[in-house]
């Protein structure tokens, strides 16, 4: 049965007026910096291939959708830890805490890339430097109606290069809808997030831009009786407005016993890497995740492992 409460068309006109915002920003958004917004979090989501929109969940699922955490009915924490190529490593810890109605989260992530080497001049570099870059914000979702969620985060982001250095805010809103509640799609989930929407002071000279995205995707979820588990599916659009481009991500989990989970991913339009691979598993109220994304030409392989635990 379809859902039609006035609430869901209000959704709908979130979900369209979000999805409309996408081509004014692109045109008025240049080249930007600040990439460690665009990197990942969570391993669960990270072996799907990134697709996290409509079914990333606990601690990570703010950075992909902040409407997500709506439906939580525990509190949880979420410690992660990704080594990127390059020299990237990134560490996050994300809570979230369902309160009267409501859900709340908070959240913080810590990007550095060291070893990079500091010049005035060709030749002999004078030494080595380092990049610290952090993300932290707080998040409130709610229902709107049965299946209908929202949810924003404001963070604040700073970012210091050698030293120089330079803070500024930014914005994330997401909608959730489950548009049937019974019959085979009553699995079927969609999500919309419109993220990284503020303004950075300068850094020395000039202020960076924050890389405004756009996700908006659907995940679909196939109980197996036979296994006591089932099969996840998951994709999803981004684009990366300020570069004018669309990536595809695709992504699927299979669940044994609801202990043992296997995920597979893959990311279309990057040159070094496509495909990516990851598993978990939980214990009492503990769950493992593991990812493991390679690259290309020489960049090595990324790996992202993460802990979360429901309290």
């Amino acid at each position: 049965m379809r859902r039609t409460h006035p609430q869901f068309i209000a959704a709908l006109f979130i979900i369209f007026l979000l999805a409309a915002w996408g081509p004014v920003l692109q045109a008025q958004s240049g080249g930007s910096g600040l990439s460690f917004l665009k990197i990942g979090v969570g391993a669960r989501t990270m072996g799907m291939g990134d697709a996290g929109v409509a079914n990333a969940d606990m601690g990570s699922a703010m950075y992909y959708n902040p409407s997500l955490i709506a439906d939580d009915a525990d509190a949880s924490v979420t410690i992660m830890h990704n080594e990127w190529v390059e020299d990237i490593s990134t560490e996050f810890v994300g809570v979230s805490l369902p309160l009267n109605g409501w859900s709340f989260g908070l959240h913080m992530g810590l990007t550095s890339v060291g070893g990079i080497e500091v010049r005035d001049r060709p030749g002999e570099a004078l030494g080595e430097a380092d990049t610290r870059n952090f993300a932290g914000g707080i998040t409130a979702a709610f229902a709107l109606a049965d299946g209908v969620d929202f949810g924003v985060t404001a963070k604040y982001v700073y970012e210091k290069i050698y030293v120089d250095e330079a803070g500024g805010y930014a914005f994330d809103f997401g909608v959730s809808v489950r548009p049937f509640s019974e019959g085979d799609l009553a699995n079927l989930s969609t999500g919309v997030t419109l993220a990284n929407l503020g303004s950075m002071t300068e850094l020395r000279t000039v202020s960076t831009k924050l890389p405004s995205l756009l996700r908006y995707g659907a995940g679909y979820r196939i109980p197996i009786e036979s296994v006591k588990g089932g099969l996840n599916f998951a994709a999803e659009g981004l684009t990366l407005l300020e570069e004018s481009t669309t990536h595809v991500n695709l992504g699927a989990e299979f669940n044994y016993l609801g202990m043992v989970f296997l995920r597979l991913g893959y990311r279309s339009g990057y040159d070094n890497n496509g495909v990516s691979f990851g598993g978990g598993a939980t214990y009492s109220s503990l769950r493992f995740d593991y990812a493991f994304t390679p690259f290309s030409e020489a960049f090595g392989n990324a790996h992202t492992i993460a802990l979360s635990i429901t309290l």
